[in-house]
């Protein structure tokens, strides 16, 4: 399978061409890159063998490291990575070292995940219980936030704390009066209730996406082809893909493969550098839709067609897979291939729009409110039931934060609670009637949308903003 190694072009440098001056930050993106023409079923074969083999390693970490007892040590990737190899784990299952090492990795970060989303829990849950006095909280963001003192509670054992921070425990212990206070002890216990009510063993069945190390790839030629050489599990061998563009990389890739299509997809992770626009200086609010996907305090509507297209995706699968035919479409490989279409169609619709978006309103500040995860919406008929549950609300969000970090705008979320029913004119509660807004106080009437944008902007220059996170993010978001 190996081949000699023509070294084509350097690395590409992905840079924004709009002339715009580029700011300090980094962010991270991802580029991809596609294997050309059909890969062999020989080759396929090997690349799900190393996929079953990476599945395998991680769900290995996630039983082992994923429990409250290796909290500490998840933290030091290279203590695993060694332990791991000392258990001769590697060698049972056969994987090479640049295929397990890279799991281990990708293991280990799922899981810091994980206890960051336990500890953000925490942490709201805490704000939002009233009986919490402030020397309360404080102490328990305090532990969240310490992981030697937050592994000890949640193992019983007595807080030992690095010298660097003893100070600051000692202060914190004293306003709650005292060590071994009885408020001290069921304020441990309450961190210990939420953080098991919170903390899952976590698993995948995906063999189908694996990540492998910069030594374990090379860029070069074959037979005129330009594409990468991967490692197998055969020593000193490498399996050689064609890929549809010249460029290099140097870093840990993510390969996703198709079995059916006989394809492979390589995700790689660039860093660049974020914009600064000296002319963006204006604040706004955002009211987020099911079917206009943003509208902005200025009046202004962008995505008009975000529901419509939701509700055509949504239609399909409806009538795809509840015809009265034995078999299900969604098995078929028309079918996924017109679902992706429609995806795709859909997500570079968001993109566009959440461009023109900023590209018009120009803010140096964007407030919008934080709202349920599963907000109460009153829905007609089965077909709007099914097009709520597919709304992509988490995809348009993800999407505006990263477009807003690219562009140095900053995202404020605002205390969501009311947002809807309060006047952006004189802050009175009022009603909905339709798609208006009424407010029987001062008269003043609006679209809901708009009124909701409004809101979120007063709340934000207000300073009715959500509390920060408890990693002492001062971003705002």
């Amino acid at each position: 399978m190996s081949t000699k190694n023509t070294k084509t072009e350097a690395s590409p440098q992905y840079s924004d061409d709009d002339g715009v001056p580029q700011g300090d930050g980094k962010i991270c993106k991802a580029v991809h890159q596609y294997s050309k023409g059909k890969i062999s079923r020989e080759n396929m074969d090997v690349l799900m063998d190393i996929g079953h083999g990476c599945m395998v390693t991680k769900n290995y970490i996630y039983q082992r490291y994923g429990g409250i007892k290796n909290l500490v040590k998840v933290y030091s990737g290279y203590e695993v990575d060694s332990e791991v190899r000392v258990a001769g784990f590697r060698e049972k299952i056969g994987l090479p070292s640049v295929y397990f090492s890279a799991s281990v990795s990708r293991a280990l970060a799922d899981i810091k995940i994980m206890w960051a989303q336990v500890r953000n829990g925490i942490n709201d849950a805490v704000s939002r219980n009233e009986r919490f006095s402030l020397e309360d909280r404080h102490y328990i963001r305090f532990v969240l936030k310490t992981d030697v003192c937050y592994w000890n509670i949640l193992n019983g054992k007595s807080v030992l704390m690095p010298e660097k921070i003893q100070s600051g425990y000692e202060k914190v212990i004293a306003d709650l009066g005292g060590g071994s206070g009885k408020n001290v002890q069921n304020l441990n216990r309450y961190i210990c209730r939420q953080t098991r009510k919170r903390l899952h063993r976590q698993h995948t069945d995906n063999a189908l996406r694996f990540t492998i190390k910069k030594q374990g790839y090379r860029y070069g030629e074959l037979d005129g082809e330009h594409g990468i050489f991967l490692a197998t599990k055969v020593n000193r061998q490498r399996m050689f893909i064609p890929l549809t563009d010249t460029n290099i990389y140097d870093r840990m890739l993510d390969i996703s493969l198709n079995p059916q299509n006989k394809s492979i997809e390589i995700m790689i992770p660039i860093f660049v550098s974020t914009k600064r626009h000296e002319n963006y200086a204006n604040e706004i609010g955002i009211s987020l839709g099911l079917w206009n996907m943003i509208t902005t305090s200025t009046g202004n509507v962008y995505g008009s067609s975000f529901g419509k297209m939701q509700q055509e995706i949504s239609q399909f699968i409806l009538k795809e897979n509840y015809r009265e035919k034995t078999e299900n479409a969604s098995d078929t490989q028309q079918y996924r291939a017109r679902k992706e279409k429609m995806d795709a169609a859909l997500k570079n619709y968001v993109n566009m729009e959440i461009n023109r978006m900023l590209a018009w309103e120009k803010p140096k500040v964007v407030y919008m409110a934080k709202l349920p995860r599963n907000p109460a919406m009153p829905m007609k008929g089965t077909g709007d039931t099914h097009l709520l549950r597919m709304w992509k609300k988490g995809f348009v969000t993800e999407r505006l934060h990263w477009k807003c970090q690219k562009n140095g705008i900053k995202i404020v979320e605002v205390i969501g609670r009311g947002i809807g029913r309060e006047c952006s004119a004189c802050g009175q509660s009022g009603y909905t009637d339709g798609g208006k807004f009424k407010c029987p106080a001062c008269g003043f009437e609006e679209n809901k949308k708009v009124n909701g944008a409004r809101n979120a902007l007063n709340r934000g220059k207000t300073g009715k903003q959500l509390n920060k996170k408890w990693s002492g993010d001062t971003s705002g978001r």
